[in-house]
């Protein structure tokens, strides 16, 4: 017959493994929630990036006369001496009668 003092070791031996495997279990879950978060985050930094190198690019284009003479006709209807304008209309058949 084992003696008490055995079996009250095996016992506190056998509580803290457990507490020890749980605190390993939640740690590896907070690790892989922060690991997911990081990802998530790295991820709309990349989109970030593109997005305002996308606008530097727009920037530099519409800096040079090209970009500037496109903007004046897009926004403001305006042409440049000697071109022509030619207006298109289409006619739709009137599907009321």
């Amino acid at each position: 017959m084992l003696r008490l003092r055995w079996i009250l070791c095996l016992t506190i031996i056998g509580l803290m493994a457990a507490i020890l495997t749980t605190s390993y279990v939640m740690e590896l879950s907070r690790l892989r929630h922060l690991s997911s978060a990081i990802d998530q985050r790295v991820a709309e930094l990349v989109r970030l990036k593109r997005r305002i190198q996308d606008k530097e690019e727009k920037i530099l284009y519409y800096k040079t006369e090209e970009g500037i003479a496109r903007e004046a006709r897009e926004q403001f209807n305006l042409v440049m001496p000697g071109e022509r304008i030619y207006r298109i209309e289409v006619a739709s058949p009137d599907l009321t009668r």
